[in-house]
């Protein structure tokens, strides 16, 4: 019985971990150099699937069919549904909702490289505006307003947001293949020692039985 509940519970640590913290949270190589520098070119990046809605300053995997492409992007959410982001040329930064926006994840602290020219969105309900890192090398929502209403995605799109490799949610799950990997190890060990002191225990009482036998006696 230790043995069964061993293996069970090895089994339910490696699935619910494996599935957890690979499956539903993969990691993911960074393509390009268009999110530094948090993100450089090559970087690994852990992605939760299982996100349920995503806000402003968010990392998105999202799929970029919205923007006439066949595969998945990453980049940055700078406003959501309802917001108004816009860019004058000349200002040192974009606006959002009329005030000035700051943002220190942007490469240089430059967050208008790059910029095209003028622009002004009313970012629709259930879409989103997004941004690379490296303004100055990000084919990014500022390029796309061909392609898309005011360059935007739909939130539907998001396919994952970033978290961070440290979460004690992916430690802890990713963990848990390891040690559940261990715990089907010590079931398998332990079940194979209960079938042989089974067997054991058979073999030495095999003589003791035919012993007690009762012998027949010769006929007449």
């Amino acid at each position: 019985m230790a043995a069964v509940a061993l293996l069970a519970l090895g089994g339910v640590l490696t699935c619910v971990g494996g599935l957890g913290g690979y499956f539903f949270m993969p990691t993911r190589v960074m393509p390009s150099g268009h999110m530094r520098p948090s993100h450089p070119a090559g970087g690994s990046m852990v992605f939760n699937l299982l996100v349920a809605g995503v806000d402003r300053g968010d990392v998105v995997l999202f799929d970029a069919a919205a923007w006439g492409e066949r595969n998945l992007a990453v980049e940055r959410v700078v406003a959501v549904g309802g917001d108004r982001i816009a860019y004058t040329p000349g200002d040192r930064t974009l606006t959002l909702n009329g005030r000035p926006l700051d943002e220190p994840y942007v490469l240089n602290g430059d967050p208008v490289a790059g910029s095209p020219g003028a622009f002004d969105v009313k970012v629709p309900e259930g879409r989103l505006f997004l941004l690379g890192d490296t303004r100055g090398n990000s084919d990014d929502s500022r390029y796309r307003f061909q392609e898309a209403e005011g360059g935007t995605v739909p939130l539907s799109a998001v396919k994952g947001a970033l978290i961070d490799e440290d979460d004690p949610l992916v430690v802890g799950l990713r963990s848990a293949v390891p040690a559940g990997g261990g715990v089907l190890f010590l079931g398998a060990v332990s079940g194979v020692a209960a079938l042989r002191s089974r067997r054991r225990a058979v073999t030495a009482a095999a003589p003791t039985a035919r012993a007690a036998e009762p012998t027949a006696s010769a006929s007449a």
